[in-house]
């Protein structure tokens, strides 16, 4: 597939999130004819040593990234978190 690139592949290295080694990624690009696969493992760069070695012998341009899992911020001493309000949610006027 010349001039198609996935740019959201993850490999084992994504805890829960990708099984594939970055290795065979890499072959498998090269066996569908890609000019170039993205390893965007999420919150580690750690395959990516491995896939830019599979993706030089593959013939295929490998291209980085990750995918960050950012938090909120916890709330500071003495901030209360609030519960989203729904629209049209009923509330009861009686009550103080």
């Amino acid at each position: 597939m010349p001039g198609f690139t996935h740019l959201h592949t993850v490999s084992g290295f994504s805890l829960r999130y990708g099984a594939s080694h970055p290795e065979r990624l890499a072959e498998r690009a090269a066996e569908r004819g890609m000019d170039a696969l993205a390893l965007t493992d999420r919150d580690t760069l750690a395959g990516t040593v491995r896939f830019a070695k599979a993706a030089a012998k593959a013939g295929v341009r490998p291209l980085f990234g990750a995918e960050l899992a950012v938090g909120a911020p916890a709330p500071t001493r003495g901030e209360h978190r609030r519960a989203p309000v729904r629209g049209g949610a009923f509330i009861d006027e009686s009550t103080p």
